[in-house]
C-alpha cells in the first residue's frame, strides 16, 4: 500500500480514550467523542474470525459519494484503501496491513472532504509460535520502492530441515507480521508465491516430508488474503512449484516415476502431463531429487535444480530434452573460475539481463557461508563465468532463495538461518531481518500493495 497523506478538512478529529469501545474483536463508535459529518453514520468494525489482523469497517451513508477509508497505527503516516463509488446505504471495507497486536485508528473520507472518524481497531495478538523477527539494518531510501511487504514462509520450530508448524506470513519493512496462515497437520509450506494473475496467492501444502507418502497428499491452495478460492491436488510435490503465464501449475514430482518427474497440470483440469524425467531425459544424473524450479518464458524452458547431484539443468518444455547442465553430473558446463562452482544450490533464476542467479553454499575465510552467485552462461564455450557474488556472512544448513529486483538490488532469503537481506549491487546491506535461530524459511516475494490480493467482495 502506498501511504496517503491526510486530507485537510474543517473537522477536528479526536482520538478515542482508552476505554472507548471494545478490544474483543469488534467495536462501535461513541459518537460523543467525535465531530460528526452528515454524510456518515453508524460506524463500526469487526475482526476476521480466521485472520486476526484483518478488520472490516462498516458505515451508513446518507448520500452517494466517492469514498475511501484512511487508517494508521504507531503514529505512522495514514494509509488508504482503494476508493469506491458508494451509493446511499450501508457499506463495508476490508482493512489490511495493520500488524497483529496493534491498535489502529480509522476514518471514512469522501472526495469532497467530509469525513467521520471511527473507533480504534485492535488486532489480535500475534498467533502463538510465529517467530518474531528483528530488523537489524534499514535504509528505506535504498529499498526497492515498490517492496513494501515481504511474502514468505517460516517454520516456528528450529533445527534446519525439520518438521514443525509452517506459517505463510506477510511482514512489513519494520518486521511486523500483518498476515499469517498456518499449514494444517504439521504439513510443510516453503514456496508461497503471488499467482500469475496478480490478484491472489498460491501456497503449498506438502505431505512429502511430514507423512512420508511420496507427496501423495500434497496440494497447492489458491486464496485471497481474506478468503480461500480452491485447492489443487499436486501428488508428488516435495519442493518448489511454479505457475506459467497461462496459470498452468508445474512441479517436481516424486510420485510420477523416472526418479524425479517434471509434471504440468492446466488450471481447471485434473489432467497431469509428465514433461521430463531424470531417468529418461538426463542420463547419468542418478537417483535425483529436485529443490528448485524456474520457468523461462522467452525460450519456453525450465531451469531445474537438484541437491542430490549439485547440478542445474535447463529443460526444453516442448521436447523434454535436457539442453545443458552444470554441476557434478558428467558432461556438463565448466565454471570460471573453477572455485566458483555452486554447491547445495537453491533459489535458481535468470535475471532480466540473462544471467543465472543462485543461492549456494560457499566457504570464505575458513568458514561456511550461504552466498549468492551470479553467472554469465556461455553456450559456445560451455562455461558458467561468475560475474558477481555476495557473501552475507551467514550460513544456512539448507534452503535459500535469491531474486534480482527491478532496481538492481538482490533479495536473499537465507533458508534455515532465518535471515533475510536486501543488498545493493555493491553488496551493501540495505535491509536485514533476523529471526534469531534456525527457523527454516522458504521463497520470498516483495509486494507493493496488499489490496491487489483481497477478494473482489471485500468491499461494497
Amino acid at each position: 500500500m502506498t501511504p496517503r497523506p491526510a486530507l485537510t478538512a474543517a473537522l477536528t478529529l479526536a482520538r478515542p480514550t482508552d476505554d472507548a469501545g471494545t478490544a474483543d474483536g469488534g467495536g462501535t463508535v461513541d459518537q460523543s467523542t467525535y465531530a460528526t459529518s452528515d454524510l456518515f453514520d453508524n460506524l463500526s468494525w469487526q475482526l476476521s474470525d480466521e485472520i486476526g489482523s484483518l478488520a472490516t469497517v462498516s458505515w451508513t451513508q446518507t448520500d452517494a459519494a466517492t469514498v475511501h477509508v484512511e487508517y494508521h497505527f504507531d503514529d505512522e503516516d495514514w494509509m488508504s484503501t482503494p476508493s469506491m463509488d458508494a451509493a446511499a446505504g450501508d457499506h463495508q471495507q476490508l482493512i489490511v496491513g495493520i500488524p497483529y497486536g496493534t491498535r489502529g485508528y480509522w476514518r471514512v473520507v469522501a472526495d469532497n472532504g467530509e469525513m467521520e472518524a471511527g473507533n480504534y481497531i485492535v488486532t489480535d495478538p500475534l498467533p502463538s509460535g510465529i517467530p518474531d523477527g528483528t530488523v537489524l539494518i534499514s535504509e528505506p531510501d535504498k529499498w526497492l520502492s515498490t517492496g513494501n511487504y515481504l511474502l514468505t514462509s517460516i517454520n516456528q520450530q528450529t533445527g534446519g530441515w525439520t518438521g514443525g508448524h509452517y506459517w505463510t506470513i506477510i511482514i512489513d519493512r519494520a518486521g511486523r507480521v500483518v498476515w499469517a496462515h498456518e499449514a494444517p497437520d504439521a504439513h510443510w509450506t516453503l514456496f508461497v508465491q503471488v499467482a500469475q494473475t496478480g490478484d491472489h496467492i498460491l501456497w503449498d501444502e506438502s505431505t512429502y516430508w511430514s507423512d512420508w507418502d511420496d507427496g501423495a497428499g500434497s496440494m497447492v491452495h489458491r486464496r485471497y488474503l481474506d478468503q480461500p478460492i480452491d485447492d489443487i491436488s499436486t501428488p508428488g510435490l516435495h519442493h518448489e512449484f511454479v505457475q506459467l503465464p497461462d496459470e498452468t501449475l508445474v512441479w517436481g514430482s516424486q510420485d510420477h516415476g523416472g526418479y524425479e518427474a517434471l509434471v504440468e497440470q492446466p488450471m481447471g483440469s485434473s489432467e497431469q502431463t509428465t514433461v521430463w524425467t531424470c531417468d529418461a531425459n538426463w542420463p547419468g544424473s542418478g537417483n535425483c531429487e529436485s529443490n528448485g524450479l524456474f520457468y523461462v518464458e522467452d525460450t519456453n524452458t525450465y531451469l531445474y535444480s537438484f541437491y542430490t547431484n549439485n547440478s542445474i539443468v535447463e529443460v526444453d518444455r516442448a521436447t523434454g530434452n535436457s539442453l545443458w547442465w552444470a554441476g557434478d553430473v558428467a558432461g556438463g558446463y565448466s565454471f570460471d573460475p573453477a572455485d566458483s562452482q555452486y554447491s547445495w544450490q537453491h533459489g535458481i533464476s535468470y535475471t532480466d539481463t540473462g544471467t543465472l542467479l543462485v543461492s549456494t553454499e560457499g566457504r570464505e575465510l575458513g568458514r561456511n557461508v550461504t552466498m549468492v552467485r551470479e553467472y554469465e552462461v556461455n553456450h559456445d564455450t560451455k562455461t558458467l563465468t561468475q560475474v558477481w557474488y555476495y557473501n552475507p556472512g551467514v550460513y544456512a544448513s539448507t534452503n535459500g532463495d535469491a531474486w534480482r529486483l527491478a532496481n538492481g538490488n538482490t533479495l536473499h532469503v537465507i533458508g534455515s538461518a532465518g535471515y533475510v537481506t536486501e543488498v545493493d549491487p555493491d553488496g551493501n546491506i540495505i535491509w536485514e531481518i533476523d529471526y534469531d535461530g534456525t527457523h527454516l524459511m522458504g521463497r520470498g516475494t516483495l509486494i507493493e500493495d496488499l489490496y491487489t490480493l483481497v477478494s473482489p467482495t471485500s468491499s461494497y
